[in-house]
């Protein structure tokens, strides 16, 4: 009501009146000069919903569309070493007319050759005059899929089955290509590999692109999408959510539907005639935490079993409390996906389906037991039973140690009564790669048995939790059991939590863990001193949590070598819930950045007995800086130093800070101060004027001695003042003129 707008609508196809209506009702209470920008393809989705004329865009220019078609054709090689190819690529830039995708899909199909010739194919191909019935797909397209090799086009017409604008994950789509055996296994690569190297083929040649929902996280330009719909052909069906029904063939093999789109069985019924059907995929585009759906039992028990070829069966973030029996009848069922359901107990039949490949668990919080013959599906790559917590299982099924082709396993419990034959189990899971959680590590009863697990040679892993959990009153057989667990030296990421030893082993802290990029260390009560963390090369994070024995850091932190630079990568350091830790030691030549020259973020929560200053010259490439409940007296700064970096100060409940450095505090690029529960305070940095000069942001509360603003007054570029519970109301004694600054309209 009555605020100035600018509303951008981007790629509509919807082209019903009623529904734009409804949704720009509210927009005409907006002030008069608001704006709503459609974009769009569709010339009847611009008369439809335009006030005025269309603005037809221009086609990119001819000398921008070569730099595209350069980026991506010529990214290994001197454009300028190769005239002959330069010229062949403006032609063949001319006849993409304009259009970037296009430009940019041949410019990755020809980066994998330099040869004239394969140049002189494309531009001279009869494809750039398609037939009228293909008209809708661009030339350039068609090129591009017509010259992938035969298991790219295999692997890029499955992905049909994907709707426009569907966001979907790496991982996932090398899971299905596998279930569908679309990957060929060469030289010594293992199969998920082989379809890691598809998938970046498909990336680099403009098939699949980054998207902002996540790093690892793509989709299909739309265009590119009904390319595939295109190649596809009757294999691969998927119903949208405006579709009423199934058109089921007898061709079809692979379907898709939106699970908030299909709840009846009548939507169903079609699929008795799917006799071939090979994968059976729900999809959700926005997926809640812990949204489920209803799956009516008719289509669980009925239909479902009928489907003999199936190897693709997602059932994901269905209301599903237990499988039927009958799911042994789908024999060349290899991928089955049950995360995020109900599931409370999976049937003993289950173990017939011996061609599983994949088996997801993930977040079935009922589920408590994996079936006894597990064992059995020797053929099984993927088992995922965690959580971000871990799973909610009691213990691991006997023999699964026979699952030798296991390449993932989120989760390894050891129960008390079976510990030992537990970790013999885990010696044969020899091919484990990327996370695996341990858990339950106090069960073992003889230290020796940890070295059964063979950690040693899990050369594949790259983040490795290990859980003790529970009181044990020997910390001694603690610390040999994660000393005989000694990680392979290509582990990236560490977490040990509950560890009841008093002293950390030797390899945490030499050259075995040196590709330690990530290290969490939390509840480990009992230990009174750190590992030499700073000998890792390669630390990039350390997370200390609830280290209550702790109560000095020193030089045993850092390492005792005059040679090796201690910290030198580490970018994030955070110490949370230290109740006894009182001193902190800083080593090194401050000159030189001390013991942390790359640390960009320090977080200290929780240490109420920790004192003394914290010395900014130790950190030169601080950019954030978060202090809470803590002793800490003052922050120092040596003369004419500088935090160059240093973009946000937070500091809460630091009842004995006294000051900011002496001469104030030189921090040319930080936006933002927030100060809380100081009772000691009494002003705030000097020559705020000058060496804030970037500040926009204070927030000032519960500081009762504070009084006033420094002399100068506040800096130029402030635009939000908030103060609060300051019992003595600062007095600010501002000589500059503050009439034309951003604070002044604020």
């Amino acid at each position: 009501m009555g605020k100035k707008f600018l509303f951008v609508l981007d790629d509509v196809w919807n082209e019903n009146y009623i529904t734009w209506d409804v949704l720009r009702c509210p927009f005409k209470f907006g002030m008069h000069g608001s704006r709503i920008i459609v974009t769009t393809r569709n010339e009847g989705v611009a008369s439809m919903m335009g006030t005025l004329p269309t603005h037809h865009l221009l086609l990119m220019s001819e000398e921008d569309c070569l730099l595209i078609f350069s980026k991506h054709a010529f990214k290994n090689a001197d454009v300028s070493a190769n005239p002959t190819l330069e010229v062949i690529g403006k032609q063949i830039v001319k006849k993409c007319k304009g259009l970037p995708l296009a430009a940019k899909s041949l410019g990755g199909l020809l980066c994998s050759t330099l040869n004239i010739d394969e140049w002189e194919k494309i531009l001279e191909s009869d494809i750039w005059e398609l037939p009228d019935k293909e008209s809708t797909i661009l030339p350039a397209l068609w090129l591009s899929y017509y010259y992938l090799p035969q298991h790219l086009k295999r692997c890029f017409a499955y992905c049909s089955i994907f709707p426009k604008g569907y966001v979907f994950e790496r991982s996932e789509l090398v899971l299905l290509w596998l279930a569908e055996d679309l990957l060929q296994s060469k030289n010594k690569k293992i199969v998920e590999e082989v379809g890691e190297e598809y998938f970046d083929n498909l990336i680099s040649r403009s098939f699949f692109q980054h998207s902002s929902t996540g790093f690892n996280c793509f989709t299909m330009h739309d265009l590119i999408s009904d390319l595939a719909k295109f190649v596809s052909g009757e294999f691969c069906l998927r119903l949208e959510e405006d579709d009423n029904s199934f058109n089921i063939l007898t061709k079809t093999r692979h379907l898709s539907y939106m699970r908030n789109c299909c709840n009846g069985f009548e939507k169903f019924e079609a699929l008795q005639e799917a006799r071939y059907l090979r994968s059976f995929l729900p999809l959700q585009r926005v997926q809640l935490w812990s949204e489920r759906f209803q799956m009516l039992d008719k289509v669980l028990h009925d239909l479902l079993p009928t489907l003999r070829c199936l190897r693709v069966l997602n059932l994901s973030r269905y209301d599903i409390r237990q499988l039927p029996n009958s799911i042994s009848n789908l024999k060349h069922l290899r991928y089955l996906n049950l995360s995020w359901t109900s599931i409370e107990k999976l049937p003993d039949t289950m173990c017939t389906l011996y061609s599983l490949q994949t088996l997801l668990l993930s977040h079935c919080e009922a589920l408590a037991h994996l079936p006894t013959n597990l064992g059995r599906l020797t053929n099984l790559r993927h088992l995922d039973i965690g959580d971000i917590g871990g799973t909610n299982l009691e213990k691991m099924p006997p023999q699964i140690g026979k699952l030798k082709d296991l390449q993932m396993l989120s989760d390894f419990v050891l129960d008390k009564p079976n510990a030992r034959n537990d970790i013999l189990e885990l010696k044969e899971l020899k091919h484990l790669h990327g996370t695996l959680r341990i858990s339950g590590l106090q069960n073992i009863v003889y230290a020796v048995d940890a070295l059964e697990a063979n950690m040693r040679e899990k050369k594949s892993l790259t983040h490795l939790i290990l859980e003790f959990g529970g009181y044990t009153e020997d910390s001694q057989k603690d610390r040999e059991v994660l000393n005989n667990l000694q990680p392979h030296s290509n582990l990236k990421e560490l977490t040990i939590d509950s560890y009841r030893g008093t002293r950390f082993p030797g390899w945490l802290g030499d050259h075995s863990s040196s590709n330690l990029v990530h290290l969490d260390i939390a509840k480990c009560t009992n230990c009174c001193f750190l590992p030499p963390l700073g000998h890792l090369p390669s630390l990039r994070e350390l997370h200390i949590d609830e280290l209550n024995g702790v109560v000095s850091i020193g030089p045993e932190f850092y390492g005792n070598d005059a040679i090796i630079k201690p910290f030198k990568s580490l970018q994030i350091l955070e110490f949370k819930n230290m109740r006894r830790w009182q001193e902190w030691s800083y080593v090194g030549d401050n000159k030189e950045g001390g013991a942390f020259p790359s640390l960009s973020r320090l977080h200290l929560e929780d240490c109420p007995k920790l004192m003394g200053i914290l010395p900014l010259d130790y950190f030169p490439m601080l950019q954030s800086l978060t202090v809470l409940n803590a002793n800490i007296e003052s922050l120092t700064m040596s003369q004419g130093s500088i935090c160059p970096k240093m973009s946000s100060l937070k500091m809460y409940d630091c009842w004995n800070f006294v000051c900011f450095p002496d001469g104030g505090l030189h921090a040319p690029n930080l936006t933002a101060i927030d100060i809380d529960g100081y009772t000691n305070l009494r002003s705030l940095p000097e020559h705020m004027d000058t060496l804030l000069r970037s500040l926009e942001s204070i927030s000032i509360g519960l500081c009762p001695e504070l009084e006033s603003f420094p002399e100068g007054g506040l800096p130029p570029e402030l635009k939000s003042l908030n103060i609060r519970s300051c019992k003595n109301s600062l007095q600010t004694e501002c000589n500059g003129d503050y009439k034309n600054s951003p604070l002044s309209k604020s």
